[in-house]
């Protein structure tokens, strides 16, 4: 090879890994704002463990340990995708409240995860990292993702199942494999059943994923639920144990829970307005609507929309069957995160397709308020469990009274910090209690305030506390009633 010849090969090899190299760049800039917008998220919305469903599947994962192969006693215990990976982290971190946050955090990454992919395979690459930021930033999966809990891992085993169906082009294989996506996200919850609607017209119309494909879903799902189903027979005796456990589990529903964070008006159109109206979803289902209004629709192509139709299909299923069992289920908006994830789709499709300063004012306008939210929300919700832990560590050598409720809620930290002095009820004479400020009639002996929400510390760090609304700073100052511990008169 000449010289001459040897410097053109040279360079039309740099030509050629230029194109390979720029697209490194920016998948590494890609990589970086998702990281950052998940730590962003996880710093404003970090609540951690709750004492309530977590310590649940940390009993069921903790009998995995010390007492295999465990069938569950309760609803919880038997959804075994998590039961088993909580274990896996349990067994790896050992039983600490660092395995709770390791595996939240797994589960909040694999979700993030789903979500970039599926949005990438029906609108692009793109779209598919600005998908992936709005997942990591939507309020109702980062409420999730900082304690061990279910839904982030049933959505990201139904978007696995999803992505599946819309690659499958006639390949059996892809459908088995989403069959049983689907058939674990039924193990983590029996809701997954509502979603599953959606592929009826789908099996009816052949199109757009074929009835053969669908029916080898249909083995790959029967395999899972078959196995487990024997799986309680070998146990148990009982193949249908779980389904028994969940249907009854929780036979008097709270309706009041429905005005959580929801505004209700009239009962046909109330589950539309806990997807338009609550800070779990802020303005994602109306950039969404925007999306649509605008022509993203048409500029998904046609491989875009015969895959979004799959997810399109499922996400209404879900959102019309939770609006039908009105009175069965309360309109929580975990319940609506596949007609989120849909929504997600669209509004990364639409930002991808904008100018790049009208993107990132998008993106803005999206993740701002999301992030606000989650920063102004309490991040102590068992506060009174934690007075009592404080205070029971502070006096290993007596017992502690407290709340019923809140006693049992704290056996895990008690574990955990290698204390038992806590009791049930009303202290005697003389003796410890835990109880709210304006009720201490004794000796008060430790005041315990309730930490700020997130905004709320950092107004304090500003100076500007004093500025704000007497109504807001309760809110954000102290989103608790305050404890004290008290030696009762006697």
């Amino acid at each position: 090879m000449s010289v001459h010849d040897h410097h053109s090969f040279a360079a039309a090899r740099r030509l050629h890994l230029r194109p390979g190299a720029m697209a490194a760049a920016k998948r590494w800039r890609w990589t970086v704002l998702v990281v950052a917008a998940m730590l962003a998220a996880l710093a404003c919305g970090w609540t951690g463990f709750i004492a309530s469903d977590d310590s649940l599947y940390y009993e069921g994962a903790s009998r995995w340990l010390t007492d295999p192969p465990f069938a569950g006693t309760n609803h919880w215990e038997t959804r075994f995708p998590l039961v088993l990976s909580f274990a896996g982290v349990i067994a790896l971190a050992g039983p600490s409240f660092g395995a709770f946050a390791i595996t939240a955090i797994l589960f909040y990454v694999l979700f993030v995860g789903a979500t970039g992919m599926a949005t990438a395979r029906i609108a692009g690459e793109r779209p598919g990292w600005i998908g992936a930021i709005l997942a990591a930033t939507l309020p109702v999966a980062v409420a999730n993702a900082t304690t061990v809990s279910v839904d982030l891992l049933e959505a990201s085993l139904l978007l696995a199942g999803i992505t599946l169906l819309g690659a499958a082009d006639g390949r059996t294989g892809f459908g088995a494999g989403a069959g049983i996506a689907f058939g674990l996200a039924l193990l983590c919850r029996e809701t997954t059943a509502l979603p599953l609607l959606g592929l009826l017209p789908v099996f009816l119309l052949g199109r757009p994923v074929e009835r053969r494909v669908l029916i080898a879903a249909g083995v790959g799902f029967a395999l899972v639920v078959g196995a487990e189903a024997l799986f309680q027979y070998w146990v148990t005796g009982d193949p249908l144990r779980r389904y028994a456990i969940a249907f009854h589990h929780d036979e008097h529903i709270d309706r009041s829970k429905n005005l959580e964070g929801n505004l209700l008006l009239w009962p046909p159109i109330d589950p539309l307005l806990v997807l338009l109206v609550n800070d779990d979803f802020t303005l994602l289902f109306w950039a969404a609507g925007l999306a649509l209004a605008t022509g993203t629709w048409g500029a998904l192509g046609a491989e875009g929309r015969r895959r979004y139709a799959v997810l399109g299909a499922m996400a209404a299923a879900s959102f019309v069957a939770v609006a039908m069992l009105y009175t069965k289920l309360v309109l929580n908006p975990r319940y609506f995160m596949l007609p989120a994830l849909a929504a997600i789709v669209l509004a990364a499709a639409m930002l991808a397709r904008a100018a790049p300063h009208v993107r990132v004012i998008g993106l803005l306008a999206l993740v701002t308020p999301a992030l606000l939210l989650l920063s102004v929300s309490n991040a102590h919700p068992r506060w009174q469990m934690e007075a009592l832990v404080a205070a029971a560590r502070a006096h290993p050598g007596e017992p502690v009274w407290g709340n019923a409720g809140e006693v049992r809620r704290a056996a895990l930290p008690m574990r955990f910090a290698g204390v038992a002095n806590l009791r049930e009820g009303t202290a005697p004479a003389g003796g410890l209690m835990v109880i709210p400020e304006g009720m201490a009639e004794g000796a008060v002996l430790a005041r315990y305030p309730s930490p700020p929400t997130k905004l709320g510390s950092v107004l304090r760090g500003l100076g500007v506390a004093p500025l704000v609304p007497a109504p807001v700073a309760r809110r954000m100052f102290a989103p608790n009633p305050t404890y004290v511990l008290t030696r009762t008169p006697g």
